[in-house]
């Protein structure tokens, strides 16, 4: 038992200190803050002057309307400085408003034109300030008044916020999809080449007349396997960490329907069935690459195992987006490698119980359990066999020897 943990020991501090690791496991956060860094200084550079529209006007009751109004200054109280700042390029443009016989009369001057959202919303403030003057000329009774008060009575109700909820689903759908898709595949060629550079060394020999070959292996695994379940305990924190640190340094994502919508639509079943899948993955990879005699014939040897990934990826992508639940992702939701991709995807889109999904991870974890067991029972005819006589043969020669 304490060869298995030293082998898992080594394994697990060897591939989590270097620097590929390092990189794989951070580089989606690297995206994230520089994504969040740009767009925060972008938003500060607009805010720092030269996109601000100046107001000048005379008339309280015009200062009082556009004072929450966001993009316009009160600062310059006349024409001549705002036309300076405006050369200087400090201003955006200004905005000069009089009234005249209860009459608005409003001038814009610029080097360009103000945003849409900006022109719209000063043209919103000028009509109800013309429509307020309007009714203080007409000197209209309190019933009159009330009368022209009335607005229409416009309500929208979803059911359940189903629009943030379809959008939720196809952005966690498709970040499941791409993220599972890189990781199988860096998974699967880094541990066929591990095994494969190992295959037929004196020094695997001097292991194994010390340490079984089984026990070996299952070391191997073992420390694969907390290799994997770090590397996605980090994304799972880094996702909630990302989540709280935008939410602070944007204030918005707390209450962002859509960023909630991800996170309702989070399922811990698909951190379990993404673990489980990468390590069954794992195992056939160390299968195929300990059946090349040339490092050269890893990728060929490595192919049965990129088939599913491949079929899961391109199932998971077409099935998955469909309206109605297809019969082929059912099925292939309780078919080991393939349930990595497709039972998660039930899961998003709401066609799969916990009864369904428990019982498709207990398939996934048999399997993976009994692929370990099996493999490791023949390691050692795997790993010295050294005759180069096809894949096949290969295989049946290092698993009949026991």
């Amino acid at each position: 038992m304490n060869s298995l943990f030293l082998v898992a020991k080594e394994t697990y501090l060897r591939q989590v200190k270097s620097w590929s690791f390092v990189f794989m496991v951070f580089a989606p956060f690297i995206m994230i803050f520089f994504s969040l860094g740009i767009g925060y200084l972008t938003g500060s550079s607009m805010d720092q002057g030269g996109q601000e529209i100046a107001l000048i006007s005379q008339e309280a009751s015009v200062q009082s309307a556009f004072e929450d109004l966001d993009g316009l200054t009160s600062d310059y109280t006349d024409e001549e400085a705002a036309k300076k700042a405006l050369k200087d390029e400090d201003l955006l443009g200004y905005l000069i408003v009089t009234v005249s016989d209860g009459q608005l009369s409003a001038v814009y001057h610029g080097n360009e034109l103000p945003s849409i959202e900006t022109e719209t919303a000063i043209q919103q403030t000028l009509t109800e300030l013309q429509d307020q003057l309007n009714r203080e000329d007409a000197q209209l009774t309190s019933q009159q008044e009330a009368t022209l008060a009335r607005t229409p009575d416009y309500q929208v109700q979803l059911v359940e916020n189903k629009g943030y909820e379809k959008i939720g689903k196809f952005i966690l759908f498709f970040a499941l999809i791409f993220l599972l898709y890189v990781l199988t595949m860096i998974y699967a060629s880094t541990t066929a080449q591990e095994v494969a550079s190992e295959k037929g060394t004196k020094i695997m020999e001097v292991i194994f007349s010390s340490v079984p070959a089984s026990t070996y292996f299952y070391g191997r695994i073992l420390g694969i396997f907390m290799v994997i379940a770090t590397h996605l305990g980090i994304y799972a924190l880094g996702g909630v960490g990302s989540y709280q640190f935008a939410s602070l340094a944007l204030l918005t994502m707390q209450d962002n329907p859509i960023a909630q919508a991800v996170l309702g639509g989070f399922d811990w079943f698909i951190l379990f069935f993404s673990l489980f899948g990468l390590v069954l993955i794992v195992v056939i990879a160390a299968l195929c690459g300990s059946l090349v005699v040339r490092q050269e014939d890893v990728n060929k040897a490595v192919q049965p195992v990129m088939y599913p990934i491949i079929i899961g990826f391109i199932g998971a992508m077409t099935l998955g987006q469909q309206a109605q639940e297809s019969i082929l992702l059912k099925i292939g939701s309780y078919v080991p490698l393939l349930s990595t991709f497709f039972m998660p995807i039930r899961i998003i889109n709401g066609w799969a119980n916990g009864l369904e999904a428990g019982l498709s991870l207990l398939i996934l974890i048999a399997s993976t359990v009994a692929a370990i067991y099996f493999i490791g029972k023949s390691y050692a005819g795997l790993i010295l066999q050294t005759d180069d006589i096809g894949l096949w043969k290969s295989l049946k020669k290092g698993l009949s020897s026991k």
